[in-house]
């Protein structure tokens, strides 16, 4: 088992973690119409399932969540997490003709493509400061408890975790950034010494 990161990595992954979270608020706030802000991101050096869905459910009771791996010399997984109630509103801005209350085919259609958006801007922000080819793969879509979520798109033994959370045309999302913190660094540190 890898020991967690020093506080020094944490601090990096932070740095990393706000700067491609903050770009990914301004993402979705452009495909959205509306302002963003990024709140925080909230770093765990050993997170747990236990954890992750605690941190989680800040955003409500019942989740919305588009997961994609990562590839390239970075690995690891990304997701993007809203309410349900969110992700019903994400449905409605994009898709007007999406079903009200209740997310049809056409609505989680929007949200995995907002999703999308959210995770290929992270992905970018992350390659460019990195100076590293970074590719994600397919989104893929579940919704539930937060605990459900987590399991289905995240599930993984214990390790670093970055939750950047951000506001935006009027809603509340968070991105799981659940980075192969050896690689990170390892990258993190190849950048610096240039």
């Amino acid at each position: 088992m890898t020991p967690p990161p020093t506080a020094q990595g944490m601090d990096a992954l932070r740095a990393l973690a706000a700067e491609a979270g903050a770009e990914s608020a301004r993402a979705v706030a452009r495909l959205l119409g509306g302002e963003s802000s990024l709140d925080g991101v909230e770093a765990l050096a050993s997170a747990d399932a236990a954890s992750l869905a605690a941190a989680a459910g800040a955003l409500g009771p019942d989740l919305v969540a588009v997961g994609m791996d990562l590839a390239g010399p970075l690995r690891g997984r990304l997701v993007l997490l809203v309410g349900a109630p969110d992700a019903e509103r994400i449905a409605t801005t994009l898709v007007p003709s999406a079903a009200a209350g209740s997310l049809d085919a056409l609505g989680e259609s929007a949200v995995v493509e907002a999703g999308n958006i959210a995770g290929s801007t992270f992905v970018s922000s992350l390659s460019r400061r990195l100076a590293a080819p970074l590719l994600h793969g397919v989104p893929r879509l579940t919704r539930g408890s937060p605990g459900s979520c987590l399991a289905e798109l995240a599930g993984r033994s214990p390790g670093p975790a970055l939750l950047p959370s951000f506001r935006c045309a009027g809603l509340r999302a968070m991105l799981l950034f659940l980075p192969d913190a050896e690689r990170t660094l390892a990258l993190v540190a190849a950048r610096e010494a240039r």
